[in-house]
């Protein structure tokens, strides 16, 4: 797989925007150009991720001896370690996993975990499913010519095989991804398929989000202006504040926001989140408590009403 690194130089100052402002009272023009992050704007990232990593962990638990609540200490710190909650084969770091197979090659490890590796794949393959319209609303924009561009903070190497198992990377001209250390494949192989080339740009530290460098730099590369750009994202802090910073059309995926609370307290159970990404975190919710968006969406598919005009209402339930 090639993955392309983006460059590092210094981007053009950000102009001042007003977070606080909305177009409520506009329509949106048709854009040249839509970002759309991934993650709870796609399709719900909370229930499968939860739901597939637990599936794995309760198999697990009857393999080798060790208490659950044990074995969930022992992921979060991998997680915390590589700054990831999907850390590619996390399972192959574990203290209890590399005690129990002391001796035994990462291939061998993973034959005698296949069980705990197969509850994680069936269960993704039930619960990783793209909200209603998605797939509709995707093919929609590319007929009426709009350019698609994927923008996640998960790895790409994942965020890419999300897209192929979605069967909804046609649609996409490249995705942004973050650039994380991954290590070597326990697997011979590739990971997933190759994309093209340039298909994959990966984001160094400095420009996640909510830093609206990144967002112009991909209207740059585009060879749109921002104003005939819209953002589609799930996080108010994040998503929608880079989105008016940058000056394109902040779009809020309100419906990413109503996951399941209950498996949300799962997640944070096994999360790479240290004290100091809570405080940061915090300090996000703080900086940009007032942000308002351009439009709130309560499905994917009003993309496509937002595509021919239509007026979607008042924007501020819901905040």
């Amino acid at each position: 797989m090639v993955l392309h690194r983006g460059r590092r130089g210094i981007l053009e100052s950000v102009q001042p925007i007003n977070l606080i402002a909305s177009r409520e009272h506009l329509v949106p023009s048709p854009p040249r150009l839509i970002v759309t992050d991934l993650d709870n704007t796609l399709y719900d990232w909370v229930e499968y991720f939860v739901t597939a990593f637990y599936a794995m962990v309760d198999e697990l638990a009857l393999l080798i001896p060790i208490e659950r609540d044990a074995l969930l200490d022992e992921f979060r710190e991998v997680h915390r370690h590589h700054h990831n909650s999907e850390h590619p084969f996390a399972v192959l770091e574990l203290p209890s996993v590399k005690k129990h197979f002391d001796g035994s090659s990462p291939t061998e490890v993973l034959q005698a975990l296949g069980a705990a590796l197969v509850a994680f794949n069936r269960a993704r393959r039930q619960t990783l499913v793209l909200y209603p319209g998605v797939r509709e609303t995707l093919t929609d924009l590319r007929t009426s010519g709009v350019t698609i561009v994927g923008h996640t903070e998960a790895l790409g190497v994942q965020a890419y095989a999300r897209l192929e198992m979605l069967d909804v990377r046609q649609y996409f001209q490249h995705l942004y991804a973050l650039d994380l250390p991954i290590g070597p494949h326990p697997r011979s192989g590739p990971i997933i398929g190759d994309p093209s080339p340039d298909f994959i740009h990966l984001i160094p530290p400095a420009e996640r989000k909510p830093n609206p460098a990144l967002l112009l730099d991909i209207c740059r590369q585009q060879g749109v202006d921002p104003s005939e750009t819209w953002y589609v994202g799930d996080s108010l802090t994040r998503d929608m504040s880079m989105a008016k910073r940058a000056g394109t059309w902040a779009i809020w995926a309100r419906y990413g926001t109503r996951y399941d609370k209950n498996k949300w307290g799962r997640l944070v159970r096994v999360t790479h989140w240290t004290d100091e990404d809570v405080q940061r975190e915090a300090e996000l919710k703080r900086q940009f408590a007032d942000v308002k968006p351009d439009v709130s969406i309560d499905s994917f598919a009003d993309i496509s009403r937002l595509l021919r005009g239509a007026d979607l209402g008042d924007n501020s339930k819901d905040l």
